[in-house]
């Protein structure tokens, strides 16, 4: 199965570049409420992924909490929790996805260069699973009524 079938392109993905401000980092946050966004050098590769908790841990321990001092540091300096793995979008099965999928929100997906070229997201898994094993959903409703 061809997994670019369930990518979400670049152009459509919100990402922190690496030479963001940690204040610009907290804009985007701030502005489309995710927990993690891709982050990605001006050359257009992969760097890791960064998340409210590493930005909150980063003003905490560099900051002493002041956001204004955020305006200048780059968000690359961000010590980073957890590393979230890229997959290669040329050679990476559905299976190995949904393995990488378990343990990140979306998977961040990359070229033979290590190119980002957008991210496969946990909905667009499940909802191939889904449809694969045609599981059926009991209606909400219907849990509460009992």
């Amino acid at each position: 199965m061809n997994i670019l079938f369930f990518l979400t392109p670049k152009s459509e993905v919100d990402f922190v570049y690496d030479d963001a401000s940690l204040f610009k980092a907290m804009q985007i946050f701030d502005r489309h409420n995710f927990f993690a966004l891709p982050l990605i050098n001006k050359k257009g590769r992969y760097v890791g992924t960064i998340t409210t908790s590493d930005l909150l841990g980063c003003i905490k321990e560099n900051f002493d909490l002041s956001v204004k001092e955020s305006a200048d540091f780059p968000v690359r300096n961000v010590k980073r929790i957890r590393e979230y793995k890229p997959v290669n979008g040329g050679i990476t099965t559905m299976e190995e996805i949904v393995t990488v999928a378990l343990d990140q929100n979306f998977v961040p997906v990359v070229d033979d260069d290590y190119n980002f070229i957008g991210i496969i997201t946990r909905k667009s898994i499940m909802n191939w699973m889904n449809d694969r094993y045609h599981i059926e959903h009991p209606d909400v409703k219907d849990l509460f009524e009992q």
